[in-house]
């Protein structure tokens, strides 16, 4: 077998058609079909099964996906750590959650700027629902957020995850020593978006304990709301990291919650087509601003 053929059942599998890794891979239709025939005559098993209008994977075919689709990805960082930096060039539109946008972003642009100077980007911070809308129209080659997108048109990779927690003033009234999905849903409330805008563990949370704010007051700023729950109007649910001075200094309170809240993962995504070395430059660089080496 070769990579080629190991490359066309991937995307095959991924992209649900001979066709659409025809499209994908700029090869024929019966270039893809008689590669995955090569490869199946190697493994000596059938990998789809033919009898429908579309090509379904067989129970051995699934069992053998995740593995080619590690052979893509080792490809993937070969093809990567072979790149020469100052060769690798774009204009890049990044999508990023205010979350990243107020913690680790400048990080990033400066190695972008330092590694990759000939690498252009476009900066959109806006809400992660925003995000996903924008990723689906094109009109964003990747970002950072917390969208969960389809894996047949995207790529999601874990970067890392960010605690939140559910503050307010101390002098507010009436919150209980607890806060639960019940009390929750009846208090003065400060949200970024609508409950069903929310994303990732976040969404699951208030859709598993049948939370439905009563009193919710919508802003599109982590600033503007922590601003807000400083001055007494309501809770916010807030990153940890960004307001533990404001904690330490007693100008907010951070309250205990059951069930817990989940991390927030933040992910890169960015559509199965683009594989452009910028894209992977930017990805990899973020990796490294998220995680800095330590001296």
């Amino acid at each position: 077998m070769n990579q080629r053929q190991i490359e066309t059942f991937f995307w095959a599998a991924r992209l649900g058609s001979f066709a659409a890794a025809a499209a994908r891979l700029n090869a024929t239709q019966s270039t893809v079909s008689m590669r995955i025939q090569e490869l199946e005559s190697r493994l000596g098993t059938l990998l789809f099964d033919r009898s429908g209008r579309t090509a379904r994977l067989t129970a051995q075919g699934a069992l053998l996906l995740p593995m080619a689709e590690d052979v893509v990805l080792a490809t993937d960082r070969m093809v990567r750590a072979a790149a020469q930096k100052r060769e690798i060039a774009g204009y890049v539109r990044l999508g990023v959650a205010e979350v990243v946008a107020l913690t680790w972003l400048t990080e990033l642009v400066r190695r972008i700027r330092a590694e990759h100077p000939l690498i252009r980007l476009e900066l959109e911070i806006t809400l992660s629902h925003l995000i996903e809308e924008k990723l689906y129209a094109g009109t964003l080659d990747m970002a950072f957020a917390t969208c969960e997108m389809p894996p047949s048109r995207f790529l999601s990779t874990p970067l890392h995850e960010v605690a939140f927690s559910w503050m307010c003033s101390p002098d507010l009234p009436g919150i209980p020593e607890v806060l639960t999905p019940q009390s929750l849903c009846n208090l003065p409330t400060i949200g970024t978006s609508r409950e069903w805008q929310f994303r990732g563990s976040t969404l699951t949370w208030l859709t598993t304990n049948s939370v439905h704010f009563r009193d919710l007051t919508i802003c599109n700023s982590f600033r503007t709301a922590a601003m807000m729950a400083t001055a007494g109007l309501g809770l916010a649910y807030l990153p940890e990291r960004l307001y533990e001075a404001e904690v330490a200094k007693g100008t907010l309170r951070r309250l205990r919650c059951e069930p817990t809240t989940e991390p927030l993962q933040i992910l890169v995504i960015r559509p199965l087509a683009m594989s452009e070395p910028a894209h992977i430059a930017i990805e990899t660089a973020a990796l490294g601003a998220v995680s800095p080496p330590v001296n």
